[in-house]
């Protein structure tokens, strides 16, 4: 989570130095293009382009984050559960005969807390396929965009 922090802020200080930097060196370069097409490199569709490959970058950062905060959230909540099942059996050892409803209902909430962990990875599991799916939207602009620009002969 950490690195993927890092790289968001990598790249949004990457984005806003280039930005800063290609305003000004863009108007020098308009001013002294040779010809039409070194003026296209400089247009507000290629600027376009260029953002929308930062916007597809920020996204693989976050689908990444959130795949790794995934698995960290599985893996708390498996040794979690293995814990719990650990203390129910414990119990149900030691206790003494009259105790079995007890124990029968200790057993039963355990089975119930696993399938609310179950569900909870499986809901977290979709949203994490969404936000994947997401990326690719912005991936296509990218390449279509990035395509309309390429000078045709």
């Amino acid at each position: 989570m950490i690195e993927g922090s890092e790289r968001l802020v990598r790249l949004q200080f990457q984005a806003l130095h280039t930005a800063s930097d290609l305003f000004f060196a863009n108007w020098r370069r308009l001013l002294s293009a040779p010809d039409p097409r070194a003026a296209v490199e400089l247009s507000p569709a290629a600027q376009a382009v260029r953002m929308l490959e930062y916007g597809r970058q920020a996204q693989e950062v976050a689908a990444a984050s959130q795949r790794v905060l995934l698995d960290l959230a599985r893996r708390q909540m498996d040794i979690g559960a293995r814990q719990m099942h650990g203390m129910v059996a414990e119990v149900a050892r030691n206790a003494p005969s009259d105790a079995k409803p007890l124990v029968n209902a200790l057993q039963a909430a355990a089975k119930e807390i696993d399938c609310l962990y179950g569900r909870g990875l499986e809901v977290a599991g979709r949203g994490l396929a969404q936000a994947d799916e997401a990326i690719r939207p912005t991936r296509e602009a990218g390449s279509a965009a990035a395509g309309a620009l390429e000078p045709r002969e």
